[in-house]
């Protein structure tokens, strides 16, 4: 006979035992339920111990989130303090240039104190960011530890972290953007340019080498920015658009001012490499506008050594012209921080630097390289870098001061802008 079916008894959904009473024999179901009990505690003490890391982990990744967060603040304020100084300074020495360089009597003064606006960035270099403890040096190197009292400086120095900062004159490079507002400057900004590209042996090698034409590319540019769609004779190209429509996907030439040097990789021919190599040198602002005088001029002062090279590459061409100007060069900015003081001193500097002298039918013209240049600043880019824990935030923007005639014009409108601005 068969024996009927039994429907276990369970505790926790685990069998236990027989559900009948009538069972001939009842075994001792003792030690059988105390290792299922010990089981179930097992796997309880486990899920508990499960709820519990997961909660750790939780509270942890909260807590470095809170924590980053925080410290994210902070890199922003270290930041913008070091922005706004770099911006103090700047209007500080536009302020002295004004008041000083009015005045013959003065201008002694004014060249004796030299450039202020750069001086943040050798207290705080970018490059390797100093520690905010080191706040106090900023205010001694211009005497004004009474302005910047010890509260001030607890406070400055409470967001912790470290700070840098960079001024780069961006009078002191090529300005792409005159391409736009004048026909006679780009021709100018073109002939730059194309010295540039053409200067030394290690650039003829580079061009040789990769099939670059220098004088193609300064061409494209122009096309790339002119307010015409007429292509530029002696580009590469039978139309300005033709080899932009090949690329995918297709566009146009933007016949309007850059909004960065990085920009130029959209023009064709120009490559990472040659950004990399020539970009430091070139700029687009100030974007030059109907009030813009001159507005391809450089800072003789602020532009770097090899690109004044560049430009008086015949007059510096023999081995021996050019350690003459490396010699005179180094002796006169020792001796006092610049190459010349005003525009009136120009000629003679380049003169003695390079022995070009202006003559001819190029005397005043657009050949006439002394023309390319002046010694005033009007156009600075400023980074500022604030570095908390692990967290950097980068404050960018530039500042463009007004000419008299702007000022004129905006009915005694602010003596300087900002023009571009932003943080990452």
């Amino acid at each position: 006979m068969k024996k009927p079916f039994n429907i276990p008894e369970t505790l926790f959904f685990f069998p236990v035992g027989d559900r009948r009473d009538d069972s001939p024999e009842k075994p001792d179901r003792s030690r059988s339920e105390r290792g299922i009990a010990l089981m179930v505690a097992v796997m309880i003490i486990s899920v508990m111990m499960m709820f519990a890391a997961e909660f750790i982990v939780s509270s942890t990744v909260d807590l470095t989130r809170a924590s980053a967060q925080r410290d994210n603040v902070r890199a922003e304020y270290v930041a913008k303090s070091g922005a706004n100084w770099a911006l103090w300074l700047n209007l500080f020495d536009y302020g002295l240039q004004l008041q000083l360089g009015a005045d013959p009597a003065t201008k002694a003064l004014k060249d004796g104190i030299g450039t202020i606006w750069d001086k943040l960035g050798a207290v705080f270099p970018y490059d390797s960011p100093l520690d905010l403890t080191e706040a106090g040096k900023f205010a001694a190197v211009f005497g004004m530890s009474g302005l910047f009292d010890s509260a001030t400086l607890d406070l400055f120095k409470s967001l912790g972290g470290e700070l840098g900062v960079e001024v780069e004159d961006e009078t002191g490079k090529i300005n792409l953007s005159s391409c736009y507002t004048s026909q006679a400057d780009c021709a100018i900004v073109m002939m730059q340019v194309e010295a540039l590209m053409s200067c030394t042996a290690v650039e003829q090698d580079y061009n040789k080498q990769t099939n670059t034409k220098p004088s193609e590319l300064v061409r494209r540019i122009k096309d790339w920015i002119d307010k015409n769609t007429t292509v530029e004779p002696g580009s590469g190209n039978s139309e300005e658009n033709e080899p932009y429509q090949k690329r995918v996907p297709p566009y146009k030439a933007k016949n309007s001012p850059m909004d960065s040097v990085n920009e130029l990789l959209l023009v064709d021919g120009w490559n990472r490499e040659l950004n990399s190599y020539y970009g430091p040198y070139l700029t687009v602002w100030p974007f030059p506008d109907v009030t813009t005088k001159n507005g391809f001029k450089i800072n003789i002062n602020t532009m770097p050594k090899e690109a004044l090279k560049c430009m008086f590459g015949r007059e510096l061409g023999t081995p021996e012209a050019n350690e003459k100007f490396v010699k005179k060069y180094r002796e006169v900015m020792e001796k006092s921080g610049h190459l010349a003081g005003s525009d009136a001193e120009l000629q003679s500097a380049i003169t003695d630097l390079t022995g070009y002298r202006s003559e001819g039918t190029d005397k005043g013209g657009s050949q006439d390289r002394s023309t390319w240049l002046t010694t005033e600043s009007k156009t600075f880019k400023v980074k500022a870098k604030g570095i908390v824990g692990d967290q950097t935030r980068i404050v960018e923007y530039v500042i463009q001061r007004s000419t008299g005639q702007q000022m004129t014009l905006s009915n005694g409108g602010a003596p300087w802008s900002i023009p571009f601005f932003r943080m990452y």
